[in-house]
């Protein structure tokens, strides 16, 4: 058993050492507080108002998103379930936080997530990355909870029906909003005595009503929003308004005001927050752009005065949820171009695709003791006799001064005067569209001949090591000579 003080000291420096090591990790009790972080004003039009806004970062926890405080809080609550199948409707954080804390907890590696058939191939593999078992379902995306037909109430019917199986059924199990109530709540209350505005997404609504219920008990002027998306414009996490009617949770006791807001402004709001240096998912710039509204709104009205705490400011919290980069492709379809800078050269996207190796480039100096030891060139062993040499510069250079054995294979983009490929695009662009046309037409005739393997000259160097490369895409066991004209004053 470890002192208090040891405890102390371990959550100071942040180590998890031992056999429970990883328990230890995902125990909230066992970290320091995750932090609060106020927006700068960049991101905050009112700080001249007095009004200070603050993140709260669950992205912080060890599996970087809001839903492992009640994924660690309804399994530790399930008990004799530690060995059994777990299964859930979630495409997103809620079933990830379950899949890592029985793994981590219970050593159990046994989760389903059932997910829409109409979810985005990126979420979906974010899910197998993570070890789920995927299982789809076609239907509505979110279904009403209380909706016998849906997949919420048959994973249900199922669990219940099968001892052997744990649903933890999220959007019932009071365990859900309760890890709010013993981990949210307590760190924002220590952390910011003075709350007055605490604003977060309703997907479970387990975090805005698990925070909102202790916040309350411990100050009943704390004003708390609930955030919804609107109907069939998703943002991953929250559910539209109508959605929540059903739900058990006594959220209608601790939300004062729902707010709605859009999937644009949510993707170009967390963005923005991302830039900053707040990197975060749609569902936080959804949470801080209902923050916003609800202070212009109050604003405009002259009752900011309503919110100001006992230091004389109005301190407001939004939560960081999770990560944006499994919904990266989302941003690009939202988001138009203005709020890209653009790609330069972006055309060579499709130019140059072949990979490089530097084994595949001779040095000179290897290659002149290679030459003057043996009166020949190898490589790994066979002569220059069983190997192909071209040369792919100008016939009149060509024919002052070459490899032995070389054939002449000249290109009309590989000039004495043109520059590295790699240092002008123009060139790059010209070379290999020639290259990759040569190649595809007269591989076999003009580059392989006699030799198993070939190796390629030129002015400089980088127009054979491009031409390697194309090569090497083709299977065939290419080399370029380094330095090109340099290297053959060298032989002289």
């Amino acid at each position: 058993m470890c002192s208090a003080t040891e405890m102390l000291s371990s959550q100071y420096h942040n180590v998890y050492s031992g056999p429970r090591a990883l328990q230890e990790y995902f125990d909230p009790d066992k970290q320091p507080m995750l932090p609060l972080v106020e927006l700068p004003p960049k991101l905050n039009p009112f700080l001249e108002d007095g009004v200070h806004i603050f993140a709260k970062m669950l992205t912080a926890l060890p599996a970087q998103n809001v839903k492992a405080l009640p994924a660690l809080n309804m399994l530790q609550n399930a008990f004799d379930s530690e060995s059994k199948p777990v299964v859930e409707a979630s495409s997103g954080s809620t079933v990830i936080s379950l899949s890592l804390v029985s793994r981590v907890m219970n050593q159990n590696d046994d989760v389903t997530a059932y997910v829409s058939n109409k979810t985005e191939m990126s979420r979906l593999r974010t899910l197998s990355f993570f070890g789920l078992k995927l299982s789809l379902y076609g239907g509505p995306s979110q279904p009403e909870i209380s909706d016998e037909r849906g997949i919420i109430n048959k994973i249900k019917r199922w669990a219940e029906e099968d001892g052997n199986v744990f649903a933890p059924c999220q959007y019932e199990n009071e365990n859900n909003y309760r890890s709010h109530m013993r981990w949210t709540g307590p760190q924002l209350l220590k952390q910011l005595p003075n709350i007055s505005i605490f604003c977060a997404g309703m997907g479970s609504a387990g975090c805005v009503t698990g925070t909102g219920l202790y916040l309350k008990e411990h100050n009943p002027y704390v004003k708390i929003i609930g955030v919804c998306n609107q109907p069939e414009d998703p943002v991953p996490g929250p559910r539209p308004a109508s959605l929540f009617e059903t739900i058990s949770f006594p959220w209608k006791m601790v939300v004062d005001k729902v707010e709605v807001v859009d999937s644009l402004q949510s993707y170009r709001m967390s963005m923005q927050l991302s830039r900053e240096g707040l990197i975060c998912g749609p569902s936080s710039g959804m949470a801080l752009q209902a923050l916003l509204n609800f202070l212009h709104r109050v604003k405009d009205e002259g009752r900011l005065t309503e919110y100001v705490g006992p230091d004389g400011q109005v301190s407001a919290v939004f939560p960081c949820c999770d990560l944006p980069y499994q919904y990266m492709d989302n941003y690009f379809k939202k988001l138009d171009s203005s709020h890209f800078h653009p790609i330069n050269n972006s055309h060579l996207l499709n130019i140059d695709t072949c990979p490089y190796n530097h084994a595949w480039e001779l040095e000179a100096p290897a290659a002149i003791y290679l030459l003057h030891s043996g009166g020949k060139l190898t490589i790994d062993g066979k002569h220059l006799s069983e190997v192909e040499v071209i040369d792919i510069r100008a016939p009149n250079a060509f024919r002052s001064g070459t490899l032995p054995g070389a054939r002449n294979v000249p290109f009309d983009s590989v000039t004495a005067s043109t520059p590295s490929p790699f240092d002008d695009v123009s060139v790059l662009e010209s070379q290999w569209n020639e290259m990759k046309a040569r190649v595809g037409q007269d591989l076999k005739s003009e580059f392989i001949g006699q030799g198993s393997k070939v190796i390629s000259f030129c002015y400089n160097g980088e127009s054979a090591r491009m031409l390697t490369s194309i090569l090497r895409a083709q299977g065939i066991e290419a080399y370029s000579i380094k330095g090109g004209d340099a290297f053959l004053a060298e032989l002289s």
